[in-house]
């Protein structure tokens, strides 16, 4: 365990001095080669460093990312590439602000401080080409593995910071996260990938896209993916009754995804579906330990029809109806005579939930004169299922069968003002009503100064909530672990920021951040001190602040660098303590460098994070840790392949995440050094 903690070590600084050097250089060291030799670069490398890029996200219409009512960042698709990036969960690291931590079963993405362990991810809204991914049941953004989509097939990802009820309701708390995928002229053909990687992994993709006559467009994709993990020890079972605390191939993770989008005309129709499969190896619930029985499965999927029609030169309309489906099954195993009299006394236990939702939104966009533009919306969501159950198959024992129907609606509206030449006003506001607590509104305002060139200067505020999810007002165990709490009400966040953002033509960016945020009705679970069973409460209050920092520059050379770094302090009022598992300092630093022209390049990335507090009952705290990651990226190696190597965790760095209450251990044992190869071919 001393070793998981490691020693307390001062890296930050020299990664963040070695990023200011190496992004700060003589502007001389670019200009020319790249007014030279404009037409060598990409087109999404166009978007990105020659001209301020756009984002959709933000105000439900494209926008430059300047204009946006938020603070903005985008990762491109050539990004994801040269990185080596394999999940979403991967994308979301590199962000400023952002970091991510796993409990070997599911990833959890932190905002700006806060990202308790346990929670489901229900405070970030998660959208693919503006669907929801949220499922209705747990409000849960799947982000690694388990992610509907693969990565490949993302074209961008937009990451919008701070609160957007305004726009989308709950959960758009700390951020919205918009993946737009590849269309069909991208991929232009039939696109195979494979790769190997270590613990025993592989992953298979096949992808059609390609654009017919009449107007027709369509993509098909599929990929298949499996790992057989790694044997972990855990210090906390080492004794012989246990395997002496190792888990023997218990770290399994296999999924299977479908794709397929196609268009016509004005209409544009989008399905998916995935299912995972992952074995729990860290005995958590009480689970026997190293018993191959305990494993989860996610499987989710969704269809969605949308109809977006340029009316005139000021007006456009989108309307669409959607269908989603997600079912969680969980096995644990435990070992309990009293329940199993026959030795070794072991029983399986079944939990799960399944959901089915459908609805439909519009949206009217018009731009009145020239300097003011108003978008007005409604959307609607009927849950067809809330289920969630709990038994014993042998003997069959039945602790919990619920069933729900729920529905929520929203309208909202957006006003964009041109108040003058240099400053824009963007304010709006959402009313959503539940069947289950009633109305809420929140509003967004922002006021954008951009006094000359390309300086611009946000001063933000926005209200947003999330409505508590059916497990955690209904899931209860009939008396064992977990009881029910019906009369949850939102949480709710009020933020303040300040942003200041500089897009230069000579490729420099530089953005600079300040805020402060406060939580209200907190959701949390806690023990009942009358009967010891865990429930969910509106309890304490939180408030955080803190400052980010980044900046990026690319030379003409195709070498790009990028360093950002966040200051944090998140802390709860009824305790006055730092809340757990959060960072007071993240620092992240990102080199492309060209090898060879455009044949060759490489991707090297490091990350600090500092130490985190546990969550009780636990104690220990994770130490802070540096991670480095190498990828080499050959675009044209022969014609039509693209080939990769990354090393993950380059110097095999040994640290852990803290583990919420239901694990055992104080900290979950991270992936140490690894590897990938990976080859896409493209007919």
């Amino acid at each position: 365990m001393d070793r998981m903690n490691g020693k307390k070590r001062k890296p930050s600084r020299r990664i963040v001095l070695l990023g200011l050097l190496c992004i700060a250089l003589p502007a001389g060291f670019n200009s020319p080669a790249i007014a030279a030799h404009p037409a060598a670069r990409s087109d999404e490398e166009t978007m990105i460093f020659g001209e301020i890029p756009s984002v959709v996200g933000a105000s439900k219409y494209e926008q430059k990312v300047t204009e946006a009512p938020s603070s903005v960042s985008i990762v491109t698709s050539a990004e994801i590439k040269k990185y080596g990036y394999r999940t979403l969960a991967d994308i979301l690291r590199r962000l400023r602000g952002f970091y991510v931590t796993d409990d070997r079963n599911y990833s959890y993405v932190g905002v700006r401080g806060f990202n308790r362990p346990g929670d489901y991810n229900t405070r970030v809204l998660l959208l693919v080409d503006g669907h929801r991914i949220n499922d209705a049941l747990y409000e849960q953004a799947y982000i690694g593995t388990d992610f509907i989509l693969d990565v490949d097939l993302i074209d961008r990802v937009e990451v919008i910071r701070g609160p957007s009820s305004s726009l989308y309701g709950s959960s758009a708390f700390f951020a919205v996260v918009n993946v737009i995928t590849r269309r069909a002229r991208n991929l232009d053909g039939l696109e195979i990938s494979g790769e190997a990687a270590s613990f025993d992994t592989t992953r298979w993709r096949a992808s059609y896209g390609n654009r017919f006559g009449g107007g027709l467009e369509a993509v098909l994709s599929g990929t298949h993916y499996e790992s057989k993990g790694q044997n972990l020890f855990f210090p906390e079972f080492d004794d012989p009754a246990t395997n002496n605390g190792v888990a023997e191939k218990k770290d399994g993770d296999r999924f299977k995804s479908l794709f397929s989008n196609v268009s016509f005309g004005d209409f544009n129709l989008q399905a998916a579906y995935s299912t995972r499969e992952k074995g729990i190896p860290t005995g958590s619930y009480g689970t026997a330990f190293n018993d191959p029985r305990t494993r989860t499965t996610d499987e989710r999927y969704y269809a969605d029809l949308k109809y977006e029609r340029v009316i005139d030169a000021r007006t456009s309309f989108m309307g669409r109806i959607f269908y989603d489906w997600y079912r969680y099954d969980g096995d644990y195993a435990y070992r309990d005579d009293t329940v199993n009299p026959v030795p070794p006394f072991f029983y399986l236990n079944r939990d799960g939930g399944k959901a089915e939702w459908a609805g439909g939104e519009f949206k009217l966009s018009r731009r009145m004169r020239d300097r003011h533009r108003l978008t007005v919306g409604a959307e609607y969501r009927y849950a067809l299922h809330l289920d969630q159950f709990n038994f014993n198959p042998d003997p069959f024992t039945q602790a919990l069968d619920d069933k729900r129907r729920d529905d929520n609606w929203g309208i909202y509206f957006q006003d964009e003002v041109v108040l003058a030449k240099t400053l824009v006003l963007n304010a709006g506001a959402r009313h959503d009503r539940y069947g289950r607590f009633g109305g809420t509104f929140n509003p967004r305002v922002a006021l954008i100064y951009n006094p000359s060139g390309n300086w611009f200067l946000k001063f933000l505020y926005g209200r947003a909530f999330r409505a508590p999810n059916a497990y955690e007002l209904y899931y209860s165990d009939g008396g064992v672990t977990q009881k029910s709490n019906p009369g949850l009400r939102p949480e709710v966040i009020r933020t303040y920021e300040i942003v200041f953002e500089n897009y230069t033509a000579d490729h420099y960016r530089v953005v600079a951040a300040g805020y402060f945020y406060r939580i209200d009705n907190l959701v949390s679970q806690q023990e009942d001190p009358a009967d010891g069973l865990t429930v969910f409460r509106n309890a304490g209050e939180v408030r955080a602040k803190g400052i980010e920092f980044a900046l990026e520059r690319k030379w003409g050379s195709g070498l790009e660098g990028r360093v950002n770094y966040a200051l944090q302090k998140t802390r709860t009022s009824d305790t006055g303590t730092d809340l757990s598992n959060s960072p007071r300092h993240l620092a992240k630093l990102n080199l492309l460098v060209p090898l060879a022209g455009e044949k060759l390049s490489a991707g090297m990335e490091v990350r600090y994070m500092s130490k985190r507090s546990p969550t009780p009952p636990h104690t220990t705290p994770a130490g802070a840790v540096t991670v480095a990651n190498v990828t080499l990226f050959s675009a044209r190696l022969v014609k039509g392949l693209a080939v990769s190597g990354s090393v993950y965790n380059l110097f095999d760095k040994e640290y852990g995440d803290p583990a919420a209450v239901e694990h055992p251990e104080a900290l979950i044992p991270q992936d140490g050094r690894n590897y990938r190869l990976k080859f896409t071919y493209k007919y």
